[in-house]
């Protein structure tokens, strides 16, 4: 079994966007699809994680904001500048509404780079079941991809350790990217996230998505076994990059083409395996490009 580490696509595989199709491979497997399906999960991880800890603000004023300011008002920071040192939160307590604004290119602590505004809603009981947060976006960029659409969480059950169970709906989602092409998606994901001892030590991810690749075709992607993401993962020669997936396999429908990824079986690193029609190639996912193809999976055909 082969591996991906998510959050290093997050970072490095939006540095290598541009296409770099070769016209003899044309009428083979494309690697778009894959790769900005494994981009929007990538993301949606972050944002999650970003909207999560500004919520948890509240939870810890004492540390957040000083004893004198105007809760809606003063501006309140994340602890060690995690998401840079320009990003910074402001609540309106009495419409329930959260600002985070990242006033610049702000560069986070595990690579990742932010500018624009993200607006959250959320309902005035917080970890609980019922409760829920809505995410829109007023132009934001997370590593040079425009993020657009209406994100809403909802918690559907929580134990007595903290452990919760969310369903995640995406409506009217568009990724652009800098080469002006667009990639539209809705979602259904559902999540777990295990708890112990006020610790986070693994979620697992669920659900299906659809929309249209930039490459103009209809897909649709699905999560047959679940995505498990660990906490506490640092693959050899990477620096610590936060969750990453171990486990869980995806398949992605593409036009005519069915292509099944396999995330791998416990360990980290960046390889994963690709199916299609009975065909697996082991690929890096560092070394892939949007508009690429999977070339070993092509020669096995031709032969």
């Amino acid at each position: 079994m082969k591996k991906l580490t998510l959050v290093l696509m997050a970072i490095g595989l939006m540095t290598a966007c541009s296409k770099n199709a070769d016209s003899s491979f044309s009428e083979n497997l494309s690697t778009t699809t894959v790769l900005e399906t494994i981009n929007s999960i990538a993301f949606e991880e972050d944002i999650d994680d970003l909207v999560s800890e500004s919520m948890s603000l509240t939870s810890n004023s004492s540390s957040a904001r000083s004893a004198d300011s105007s809760a809606n008002q003063d501006p309140q920071k994340f602890k060690g500048d995690k998401y840079g040192s320009c990003a910074t939160v402001v609540e309106d307590e009495e419409n329930n509404t959260k600002t985070i604004t990242f006033s610049e290119e702000c560069e986070g602590k595990r690579g990742q780079v932010r500018s624009g505004t993200m607006i959250i809603s959320y309902s005035s009981t917080r970890g609980e079941a019922g409760s829920f947060r809505q995410v829109t976006f007023d132009n934001f960029y997370l590593n040079g991809v425009k993020i657009e659409g209406t994100r809403r969480i909802e918690i559907l059950s929580i134990d007595e350790s903290g452990s919760k169970t969310m369903i995640t709906t995406v409506t009217d989602g568009k990724m652009i990217y800098e080469d002006g092409t667009f990639r539209t998606k809705s979602a259904a994901m559902t999540r777990y996230t295990h708890v112990e001892n006020d610790e986070k030590l693994y979620s697992t991810l669920s659900g299906r998505k659809s929309g249209v690749s930039t490459e103009g075709v209809q897909f649709s992607m699905e999560i047959t076994t679940p995505i498990k993401f660990v906490y506490d993962c640092n693959p050899e020669g990477q620096r610590k990059r936060g969750k990453i997936p171990v486990e869980g396999i995806q398949v992605t429908t593409d036009g005519d083409q069915t292509t099944t990824i396999d995330f791998g079986d416990g360990n980290c690193d960046t390889l994963v395996e690709v199916t299609k029609d009975g065909e697996v190639e082991t690929v890096d996912l560092k070394d892939l490009k949007r508009g690429g193809r999977f070339r070993n999976i092509l020669k096995k055909k031709k032969k």
